[in-house]
């Protein structure tokens, strides 16, 4: 009896079984495709991310004022992008450090956004100012300081595979748009997407050389050091 009693559980417990392999394999895959969502925004957030600021700049130099506010809501939100996706970063992440850092890097470019414009701002209304002009290039220094240390932090808690992967498709991607460009002899977007494979390619060799520092030198990291070299000047 006892057998069968036991018997009899093991069969009601199968298909239990089952339904929480099947939930835990979904799970897994829920989280491949999030990290992979996640990845694509900071292979695209942390792009070219002193353009919004030489523009909004190059615009208060000329004492162009509206522009300057149009060029500011630009930048705002180019801000609240890199906050937003540090904190998506963050959310996959199980580096406890890493992540406290990235927060605290992220909570500085918060603060520091609205003093940029409004030195912006300030240069705009008076641009033959030295003062006003100083006061703009030391927020200008401060803004890039702040940007490299939290692309640095979040680079420091993602995954150098993920990173690769999302990289390499996205660089596939823009190869086949200059193709498809150079048919049309659309000069533009050539050009445009061309900039975009050269900053991928940057950030691909940036990341590779900080991830061989925690290596020991060897014929592995000459040879990954090799293709990076190689990628960068091709």
């Amino acid at each position: 009896m006892l057998t069968v009693g036991l018997t009899g559980r093991k069969e009601k417990g199968d298909p239990l079984n089952s339904a929480i392999d099947k939930m835990t394999k979904k799970t897994r895959d829920l989280r491949r495709q999030l990290r992979k969502a996640v990845m694509d925004h900071i292979s695209d957030s942390f792009l070219e991310t002193n353009v919004p600021l030489l523009v909004l700049i190059e615009a208060a130099k000329s004492g162009n004022e509206k522009e300057v506010k149009e060029y500011a809501q630009v930048f705002r939100e180019h801000a609240n992008k890199l906050v937003e996706v540090a904190n998506l970063a963050c959310s996959i992440s199980n580096n406890e450090e890493g992540v406290k850092l990235v927060r605290m890097a992220a909570t500085q470019i918060d603060s520091l956004c609205p003093q940029v414009i409004n030195a912006a701002l300030t240069l705009a209304a008076r641009p033959q100012s030295k003062v006003a002009q100083d006061n703009m290039d030391v927020f200008k220094d401060q803004w890039e300081k702040q940007v490299r240390i939290l692309t640095e932090a979040v680079d420091d808690i993602t995954s150098v595979d993920d990173f690769l992967s999302v990289s390499e498709n996205h660089i596939l991607e823009d190869v086949n748009k200059c193709v498809i460009a150079l048919q049309e002899g659309d000069v533009d977007t050539l050009d445009r997407t061309a900039g975009a494979i050269r900053g991928r390619a940057a950030r691909v060799v940036h990341i590779i050389n900080a991830e061989m520092e925690n290596y020991e030198p060897g014929v592995y990291t000459e040879r990954v050091l090799e293709s990076i070299k190689l990628l960068s000047e091709t």
